[in-house]
């Protein structure tokens, strides 16, 4: 399922914002403004996350969604998506390079992150070498949270990269003193909808730097995605 590669990194995109919005109320304008200038910021208090994933697509005239489970590791811009359910796969991030492994195809997908590819554009975000606001015409999809309420951000690409929009709740996080992702709503021009809800969030556990390393097995065809 090759559009589902491109599908995974968004779901991570933003996973820490700043705690500061929650703590007062301040006009619309001025939270939002809050919440982009600290957002780098914040990503340098989190050396290391793990949590576990619960990913909804529902497809456009199709009635059963398609619904996946798996972890998340995340390490100063490397990520490694582990899904177990309803099948194995691995998606490996590091730096400019994708990988998408999938065993029973015996295949490995290569790719770049960011560059020419706007689908990309999420995961470049993530690992910190891209800003949202260049990008993506932020507002609240739900009027601006009061203090220790949960926030709602509605992402707007400013250029085609087959999203009409995300929309991401955010609660805080006591530990980085942020806010960390709770859910993450892709709406595709396409008409999908892809939902992904993170649980059992843990940060700066010492992850080592192995478990984010993929050596690609004997006999596994590789193909570099355009």
């Amino acid at each position: 399922m090759k559009s589902k590669s491109m599908f995974l990194g968004v779901l991570a995109l933003a996973f820490i914002l700043p705690h500061q919005a929650f703590g007062e109320v301040n006009p619309p304008e001025k939270a939002l403004e809050q919440m982009v200038t600290e957002i780098h910021a914040t990503y340098q208090k989190i050396n290391d996350l793990e949590a576990r994933f619960i990913q909804k697509v529902e497809i456009l005239d199709f009635n059963t969604p398609y619904i996946s489970k798996g972890k998340l590791f995340i390490k100063k811009g490397k990520m490694f998506w582990d899904y177990q359910e309803p099948s194995k796969q691995q998606i490996f991030v590091d730096g400019g390079g994708f990988l998408y492994y999938v065993p029973d195809h015996k295949q490995v997908i290569r790719s770049k992150v960011g560059g020419h590819s706007d689908s990309h554009l999420p995961l470049k975000l993530l690992s910190g070498r891209g800003k949202l606001d260049e990008d993506f015409e932020i507002s609240f999809d739900i009027e601006p949270p009061l203090p220790g309420a949960p926030a709602h951000l509605r992402l707007v690409p400013k250029k085609k990269m087959g999203l009409i929009k995300i929309v991401i709740t955010l609660l805080p996080a006591p530990e980085v003193g942020g806010l960390i992702i709770e859910e993450v709503v892709l709406h595709e021009e396409n008409g999908n909808i892809s939902t992904s809800t993170f649980e059992d969030i843990k940060i700066n556990q010492g992850l080592a730097d192995g478990l984010f390393v993929f050596k690609i097995p004997e006999g596994i065809e590789v193909l570099d995605a355009p």
